[in-house]
C-alpha cells in the first residue's frame, strides 16, 4: 500500500481541524476534505471516497457515526472516531459504521501517527474495536 494517504477529516472545533490538517500533511497525506460537521463530511465523501476518515462524534447537522454509516453503506473506507470524552458506544453500531479506531481528544501528533498507521495496515480491517 503507498503511504500516501487521501484522508477527509470532519470537526466543528476550528482548533482541532488545523491540528489534525497540520499534522497529516506534515506526515506527507493529502488532506482532502476538511468538513465542519458530518453533512460537509459524508457529502464529500460520497462523491470523491478517501482512503481515511477521521472524524469527531459530535457535530452539528449530522454526527460523526451517522456520517461514517452512510460514507460506508457506498463505500469500504475506514473511519477513525474522534471524541471529547470516552462515551461507551454501542459496538455494533461501530461496526456497522466500520470504525476501526476511536481515540479520545485531544489528541497528539505521536497518538495521530500512531492511529494512522495501525487502521492502515492489512490486518486492521479484521481488528476490532
Amino acid at each position: 500500500m503507498d503511504d500516501h494517504l487521501h484522508i477527509a477529516i470532519a470537526d466543528d472545533d476550528a482548533v482541532c481541524r488545523e491540528f489534525l490538517f497540520f499534522v497529516l500533511r506534515r506526515m506527507g497525506h493529502d488532506v482532502v476534505c476538511v468538513a465542519e460537521n458530518g453533512r460537509q463530511l459524508a457529502d464529500y465523501c460520497l462523491q470523491s471516497p478517501p482512503d481515511l476518515v477521521i472524524t469527531d462524534v459530535h457535530m452539528p447537522e449530522l454526527g460523526g457515526i451517522s456520517a461514517a454509516a452512510e460514507i460506508t453503506r457506498q463505500y469500504d473506507v475506514p473511519i477513525v472516531l474522534l471524541s471529547g470524552s470516552d462515551l461507551p458506544m454501542r459496538v455494533e453500531l461501530l461496526h456497522h459504521a466500520h470504525v476501526v479506531a476511536r481515540r479520545v481528544k485531544p489528541i497528539s501528533r505521536h497518538d495521530l501517527e500512531a492511529v494512522v498507521a495501525e487502521v492502515m495496515t492489512p490486518s486492521a480491517a479484521a481488528a476490532a474495536v
